[in-house]
């Protein structure tokens, strides 16, 4: 399976910026999730893309993992919930993995969502704004389930800012994804397995 026309959904950035996509998806995956992943984050590091990811198991994880193995952690901006050592992580953090990560180049935020103080559930959504905040090209998010609400908020915040945004639905219909915005899920006949949020045209004119 290949995804070499996936970078094409991503325009460069204007004024030399780099070009980044937030990389997100649900802590659970289901079976083959894990390699459609990997392969989707090589194939946007071999068009000369960064990603930028957070903290947690499952989709965060491989993608951390997939970077460390290809030997360009240079291009990954990682932002995790949790201090450094892991100060503060819970059972969704992937700590081991991040500090893999930072041991061989990436850029760690710690904190990312705020001090230990912030309530959990908080700090997890101001990281999952951050990744966002961090691109500039576009959004990859991969749903483990319709109802993954990490994911769901990756794609909104994403759109707001009017990036591309594309959707892997793992093992549900397409029909059952969730829209960020006013608009639909279109598939990308190059992607397989991909689909592209195009947002209605009737705030646009």
């Amino acid at each position: 399976m290949s995804f070499s026309a996936l970078p094409s959904l991503f325009p460069p950035p204007p004024g030399g910026v780099a070009p980044v996509v937030a990389v997100a998806g649900s802590r659970s995956l289901p079976p083959g999730g894990r390699a459609l992943v990997g392969a989707v984050c090589r194939a946007l590091m071999g068009a000369g893309l960064s990603l930028s990811v957070g903290c947690c198991v499952g989709a965060d994880a491989v993608a951390l993992a997939a970077v460390v193995a290809a030997g360009r952690a240079s291009r990954l901006s990682v932002f995790a919930a949790f201090g450094p050592g892991g100060a503060g992580a819970c059972s969704l953090s992937a700590v081991p993995v991040v500090l893999s990560a930072a041991a061989v180049g990436a850029a760690v935020s710690w904190l990312a969502g705020g001090p230990l103080s912030v309530p959990l559930a908080r700090r997890l959504v101001a990281r999952s704004a951050a990744v966002v905040a961090a691109a500039s090209v576009g959004a990859v998010v991969f749903f483990g389930s319709p109802s993954s609400a990490g994911s769901a908020l990756v794609c909104c915040l994403a759109a707001a800012r009017g990036l591309p945004v594309v959707a892997f639905p793992l093992g549900f219909p397409a029909a059952s994804l969730p829209l960020p915005a006013a608009g639909a899920w279109a598939p990308v006949p190059a992607v397989p397995g991909a689909f592209l949020f195009v947002p209605s045209q009737v705030g646009l004119l």
